[in-house]
């Protein structure tokens, strides 16, 4: 990258592609750096130029005379279609540098969705119009050993405590002393190997971590595939035919641009939210607001506006049933969707309002790792906070949390259940939203049991976890295989939509 950037002239407009917190910035302060990012995850930081997908730039042909996109290529559920746009937004003799890619961990879940041979990456370039310059491994294979190192010493189990409970029973003292000396091993070898890696020659033999990609768009003198707006186009057009100088207005192009942007950002605020364009009540933002500042939820705003929407929706269709959250921890979300809802209309709220139950058999080292450490004592809450499954009275809390926000449960229909899903999840009448976050395989699946048959067609259940516990996604996969009526949409939280009766 530092070599792409020296070879970057100054004055050069630069887009970094996918930038984040643009850390490459610097490299290219004596060029017109500009920065493009959909803004849906940790990373992304302001100040971005433009708020967007890389399928979709809001600028015209030939914009850029250089392109950076670095680790981006595997969040991009339709990469070739953005190879393709870097290649429209270059100007012809532009280049790019891309990295992308071969042997990493998933990581910005759920936005994680191909890794690249140098084959694939080859194919997609040159279907786009690049011209390949040099495609390099970025790494040596010692940097693809230290980094296996890395992951051994980052998931191997670090104590005795961590192995008990597999199955070992009297083989656990033979095992114990071999699986933690392997990780205190891998601590060591990543070290060396990263060493060699930095100290010399590049070791070629194996395979890297990562490609890197410099390609050139060609010059050409036919006119690029134009993605301007039809007006620009007629104008120019005009201008060849009279023979007069006549265009667009530099108001008027940045108005344009401004007018894609929004659009831009709207097609995105649509792909998170189905119902983007409702506008919530000011009461339902304060609610959320509060909430959040209360630190009663884990969930971002989006996420909670998401919930409200579907439950304002509801009550705006005249869509029958009840309201049902599953695992409501302190109770954020429940309040936001019970400010959201027309009184009337019943809302109940199941949870066990203490320790989260154990996992199952059906739940992976992920979840049983995460139970671990919620049993330890030692996980922490919103905040830094106590951890909702460690306090004395959390049913009390949580009810006192919603009068607290101005939502009495008996003035708005709103009932808490305390217990366990199989005990206590007993429906008998139409559902129209269901929000559920019960974490493990069997909640998830109790659930899904015993909500979905009731679910009535156009209402919708949003399954929190599915992204982030194996044992939700394994049962939410097992329940709908091949079940007819539904139709399940991947959004930055799951949705399942009843499409047709049973």
């Amino acid at each position: 990258m530092a070599r792409f950037a020296k070879g970057t002239k100054r004055g050069m407009r630069v887009l970094d592609a996918g930038a984040g917190r643009s850390p490459y910035r610097k490299l290219f302060k004596h060029a017109q750096y500009e920065a493009a990012d959909f803004a849906q995850l940790d990373s992304a930081n302001p100040p971005l130029d433009y708020l967007c997908d890389i399928t979709d730039i809001p600028v015209p042909d030939g914009h850029f005379d250089r392109v950076i996109c670095n680790q981006v290529l595997e969040h991009v559920p339709e990469p070739e279609k953005a190879i393709a746009e870097l290649h429209r937004v270059l100007k012809p003799g532009g280049r790019i540098f891309l990295s992308a890619p071969l042997f990493f961990a998933e990581h910005q879940k759920p936005y994680d969705f191909f890794r690249y041979t140098q084959f694939a990456l080859r194919k997609m370039f040159e279907d786009a119009g690049f011209e390949i310059a040099r495609m390099n491994w970025l790494e040596g294979y010692f940097g693809t050993v230290a980094y296996n190192y890395q992951m051994m010493a980052k998931n191997l189990p670090a104590s005795v405590d961590e192995l008990r409970g597999r199955g070992l029973r009297w083989k656990l003292a033979y095992i114990a002393p071999i699986v933690l000396l392997n990780r205190k091993l891998a601590v060591r070898l990543s070290r060396l190997y990263s060493r060699l890696e930095i100290s010399g020659g590049r070791f070629e033999r194996g395979m890297p971590k990562n490609y890197v990609v410099v390609a050139r768009k060609p010059a050409t003198d036919a006119p690029p595939a134009s993605k301007q707006p039809v007006e620009e186009n007629a104008t120019k057009t005009t201008a060849q035919t009279s023979g007069q100088t006549t265009g667009q207005t530099r108001a008027e192009l940045e108005a344009e641009v401004a007018r894609l942007r929004a659009e831009t950002i709207r097609t995105r605020q649509s792909v998170c939210d189905p119902l983007a364009d409702l506008p919530l009540p000011s009461e339902v933002h304060t609610v959320l607001d509060d909430v959040r500042a209360e630190h009663l939820t884990y969930l971002k705003p989006e996420n909670l506006q998401v919930l409200a929407r579907q439950v304002l929706d509801a009550d705006l269709q005249d869509r029958p049933g009840l309201i049902i959250e599953t695992g409501a921890a302190l109770g954020g979300s429940a309040i936001v969707m019970a400010a959201a809802k027309d009184p009337k209309r019943p809302m109940k709220v199941y949870d066990v309002f203490g320790m989260i139950p154990e996992p199952s058999e059906r739940d992976g080292e992920d979840v049983h790792n995460r139970y671990r450490k919620i049993v330890s004592g030692t996980s922490k809450g919103i905040g830094g906070e106590t951890y909702y499954g460690y306090r004395d009275n959390l049913y009390d809390e949580v009810s006192d949390s919603f009068v607290r926000h101005g939502i009495d449960p008996a003035q708005h229909n709103v009932e808490l259940v305390q217990g366990l899903f199989q005990d206590t999840l007993k429906i008998d009448e139409p559902v129209a939203f269901a929000h559920l976050d019960g974490d493990w395989y069997e909640s998830t699946m109790i659930c899904l049991e015993r909500i979905a048959p009731h679910l009535v067609v156009g209402g919708r259940i949003v399954l929190d976890d599915y992204f982030h516990y194996s044992g939700c996604r394994d049962a939410v996969d097992e329940y709908f295989e091949d079940r007819p009526g539904f139709r399940l949409e991947r959004r930055t939280k799951l949705h399942a939509v009843r499409v047709a009766g049973s």
